[in-house]
């Protein structure tokens, strides 16, 4: 008889709306804990670049977990790939919250600086034509020096070329001296008459 219940489809529309119940409301002590959190938490942002949540998250999580035990606090890092959403750091003590979101925009700046400095660059460099070959030396002999002692690319246009850019590549710093260096260079020579 009992299967002669089951097959019936009104019956069954009945049983499956009695198993889906409501979810249990909370116990009294976790809906305060949960109020006094909400309460009480701090909550600060921190704006970054996605390429940067790495240095926020760490080696397998060690500068997330770091900076949550040291100012216990909650560190939210948006998904990667998610555009302009900000770095959540959370907390109870308002101190210890401003603390770590000053050490995170530490953490920060620090990438940013160390990826300015090891990034490659390139500037451009206006020298007379007329002077390419005296500034390059015979066989480069002017030139190697300054390309082999700062590690620099330096490019000057063909002779077919009427154009008097010299293009430098390299570190920040390598640039600005190899730059101070070709003056030098040119400085040495004596103006050209057309």
């Amino acid at each position: 008889m009992s299967s002669l219940l089951n097959n019936n489809p009104f019956e069954r529309r009945q049983v499956m709306k009695v198993n889906q119940e409501k979810s249990r409301p909370l116990p009294p002590w976790m809906s305060r804990m949960r109020a006094q959190w909400v309460e009480e938490t701090v909550s600060e942002t921190v704006k970054a670049d996605n390429c940067l949540f790495g240095v926020i998250i760490g080696p397998g999580g060690s500068t997330m977990k770091e900076l949550q035990v040291k100012y216990n606090i909650r560190v939210l890092v948006p998904r990667k790939g998610s555009k302009d959403e900000p770095i959540i750091v959370e907390g109870k003590d308002k101190t210890l919250v401003k603390d770590a979101v000053l050490r995170i925009k530490a953490l920060i700046a620090e990438e940013k600086e160390r990826r300015r400095v090891t990034t490659p660059v390139s500037q451009t460099l206006c020298i007379p034509k007329a002077l390419h070959g005296k500034v390059i030396g015979l066989k480069g002999q002017n030139i190697r020096p300054v390309t082999q002692a700062l590690k620099l690319k330096i490019k000057f246009p063909n002779k077919n070329d009427n154009s008097d850019e010299v293009t430098l590549t390299g570190l920040p710093d390598q640039v600005d001296q190899g730059i101070s260096r070709l003056l030098n260079l040119v400085t040495r020579f004596p103006p050209c008459r057309a």
